[in-house]
């Protein structure tokens, strides 16, 4: 079972059902079959406090990941019956995302959706250099 937990401030209109079916396609296509992953759209503000608390990184950033488990490790964590490994968290930036979204040409669905993606290949253990 995959289960999306999908976090938005009220005042940014997502594409809720869209974001979800996103990260269910992402992980079923890396052969991930039995996880939870945390999904929040947030604000500048609270993106760069996060940015800086914890990455130690200055300033805002458009998506973060926060992995629970290291790769290999996703099924040593004991769960409560019945449900899915936790992969971590991702949170995205609201702003950072219509502002992509207009440079490039897209929906702002869209561009929140890559980086739904963007954020579930660093919780899967894949990184830039790779």
């Amino acid at each position: 079972m995959i289960l999306v937990n999908l976090f938005v401030q009220s005042r940014y209109p997502v594409n809720r059902k869209q974001i979800r079916q996103r990260a269910m396609t992402v992980l079923a296509e890396n052969g991930i079959q039995d996880a939870q992953v945390d999904i929040s759209v947030v604000g500048t503000r609270k993106i760069k406090v996060l940015n800086e608390s914890q990455l130690k990184h200055e300033g805002t950033t458009d998506v973060l990941s926060f992995p629970q488990h290291e790769k290999h490790e996703l099924h040593d964590f004991p769960m409560p019956e019945g449900m899915p490994p936790h992969l971590g968290d991702i949170v995205i930036s609201f702003p950072a995302a219509v502002e992509n979204a207009r440079r490039f040409g897209k929906k702002v669905d869209d561009q929140i959706c890559f980086f739904v993606e963007h954020g579930l290949m660093h919780l899967l253990g894949y990184h830039h250099a790779e």
